[in-house]
């Protein structure tokens, strides 16, 4: 079973989250705080075999330089990355999101049922972004549409979701 541990990080509060299989780990969004990750991952005996980004705004990577210092074997993902990924024991898509900045992207765990969304949708609202990115964002939202609305939606901030209630509960989802 996947379990999922929300760590809130820095000023902004941003949502860094430690998912692990057993003692396999990942790492998504190491936005601040790098002592108060670490010693979660080091009180629960945690490997960490990758780092993951859902963007690159200093809320979401201020604590990266350390995390990847601690963790140095962890594989590091982010939008350079496309597809299907494998870091065993953890199979996951990669999602271009893009709207809330040009290098957004969701990463989905089918096999659990969860996606972490980073800026690009929270509950009940979405992402701010620039007006030139409109076209993306909008592109970016119809996914919702075509994924199980049981899938729960882990946000870069503030607390989790499904799929099925945002499209019924957020206005940037109404008549997509």
């Amino acid at each position: 079973m996947l379990n999922v541990k929300c760590l809130v990080t820095g000023e902004l509060e941003e949502n860094c989250y430690v998912i692990n299989l057993g003692i396999k780990a990942l790492i998504i969004d190491p936005g601040d705080n790098a002592d108060k990750i670490i010693k979660y991952v080091k009180d629960n005996k945690l490997e960490v075999d990758g780092i993951l980004i859902t963007h690159h705004h200093f809320d979401h990577v201020g604590a990266l330089k350390d995390i990847q210092n601690e963790f140095k074997k962890a594989k590091f993902i982010d939008f350079n990355d496309s597809g299907d990924i494998a870091i065993e024991p953890f199979h996951f898509k990669i999602i271009e999101t893009y709207g809330h900045t040009l290098d957004s992207v969701s990463f989905y765990f089918d096999k659990y049922n969860v996606l972490f969304t980073g800026d690009f949708v929270f509950k009940g609202t979405i992402g701010n972004y620039d007006y030139e990115n409109e076209e993306k964002m909008v592109k970016s939202l119809k996914i919702f549409k075509y994924m199980p609305k049981d899938v729960i939606v882990y946000p870069g901030h503030g607390e989790s979701t499904t799929v099925g209630e945002e499209l019924e509960n957020n206005p940037f989802l109404k008549g997509i």
